[in-house]
């Protein structure tokens, strides 16, 4: 699995990658698009959702959702994916920390419309 300064390092080239993988549908990120794809259609269905994602990346699916109105809130291990999002996203509550470590406090104990970890899967094994 890659850490986080590995991540930072990726970072600037990751949705070049993911796109790259998923078009040619290779590992590890074959059918990507269409996943996204899945998750934005079925969190739409509640207007104004508060959403929470876990491993947001760059903020590829989350961003296409705030700017249709949803809350988003989201925790990465990767400081430099955190700053990419952020520029997209400026109201969005975004915090770094480890997954494998639960969530950071600022994310704890409040209810969300939807929770994705979508990338997290993919991730595990990279």
């Amino acid at each position: 699995m890659l850490n986080n300064i590995e991540f930072d390092l990726w970072a600037d080239g990751y949705d070049k990658t993911v796109g790259i993988s998923d078009e040619e549908n290779t590992y590890p990120f074959a059918g990507y698009k269409k996943v996204l794809g899945f998750i934005f259609q079925t969190i739409m269905r509640a207007e104004n959702a508060v959403v929470l994602d876990i491993g947001f990346g760059t903020g590829t699916l989350t961003t296409k959702l705030y700017e249709r109105g949803c809350s988003i809130y989201g925790q990465d291990f990767s400081s430099r994916m955190i700053a990419l999002a952020s520029e997209k996203m400026p109201n969005a509550h975004l915090y770094q920390g480890d997954f494998s470590k639960g969530l950071v406090e600022p994310l704890r104990n409040f209810r969300y419309d939807c929770d994705t970890r979508r990338c997290t899967d993919w991730c595990m094994y990279l």
